[in-house]
């Protein structure tokens, strides 16, 4: 379905940008919205288009795709909503101040950065949250055990002739151990659901062109990968390449 474009005014209306953030339409688009000066639209434009050649032609498979991408089986179980991830990759080059942004400048390592929506069957999104919500809810549950035993021993005469700071580290001794705890769970969750689900993003066969292309998980984590699991991507019609006239083995 065409999606109408209300802007009469704007520079790069049609453009490559105008098609990644307006796909919904100009009263949805982040330009539009915010009034940005058309220079400045012009120059988001021009830097879309490096991080676009950056993308393999092919990049809108792993949201457009009816199965799951994380299923070590192929093909996967069908689609139940979305693994969203941030994807960084060193181009363009973008510099700045080594302390606080002062100083001589130096090349980033971040100079795209973008939501990379990647389709996620039921079975996959239960094993990645048991795996997350274990290491998660280890520090609410540490802080509460912890608290727990501050006020069980407060009334003692060790702790009434201690030091004013020996219940917080009695607390922070407490939820230390529980975090660490629910870690192990964590990676104990992850060896065991690994032969069915990849926890990496780049473990998935079909990200092995993004690799090669310099792409890489923005703030990693070195046991899977950090993601927010949705039912919706980023715009309705959200799409890296429309229209896109490349084709498989294209320069």
């Amino acid at each position: 379905m065409a999606i109408e474009k209300i802007s009469r005014k704007c520079t790069v209306k049609h453009t490559p940008i105008c098609k990644f953030l307006g796909s919904d339409g100009c009263e949805k688009c982040s330009l539009y919205k915010n009034n940005v000066k058309e220079y400045e639209k012009a120059k988001t434009n021009e830097i879309w288009q490096v991080t676009q050649s950056n993308l393999p032609w092919n990049a809108d498979q792993f949201h457009q795709s009816e199965t799951c991408f994380f299923c070590k089986k192929r093909p996967g179980n069908s689609k139940a909503g979305y693994a969203m991830l941030d994807m960084a990759h060193p181009d363009p080059p973008y510099e700045k101040g080594m302390i606080f942004g002062l100083g001589s400048l130096q090349r980033a390592d971040v100079g795209s950065l973008i939501p990379f929506p990647i389709a996620i069957c039921k079975e996959c999104r239960r094993h990645y949250r048991l795996a997350e919500n274990f290491k998660f809810y280890s520090a609410v549950v540490g802080f509460l055990v912890g608290l727990g035993v501050v006020l069980s021993v407060a009334k003692t005469e060790f702790i009434q002739y201690s030091p004013e700071y020996i219940p917080i580290v009695i607390l922070l001794f407490v939820m230390a151990v529980v975090y660490a705890l629910g870690g192990w769970i964590s990676r104990k969750l992850v060896k065991k659901y690994g032969d069915e689900t990849y926890f990496r993003v780049f473990d998935i066969p079909e990200m092995a062109e993004m690799a090669e292309l310099g792409w890489f998980v923005y703030r990693d984590e070195q046991e899977k990968t950090r993601l927010l699991l949705t039912k919706k991507k980023p715009r309705e019609h959200f799409c890296f390449f429309s229209d896109d006239p490349r084709q498989p083995g294209d320069e």
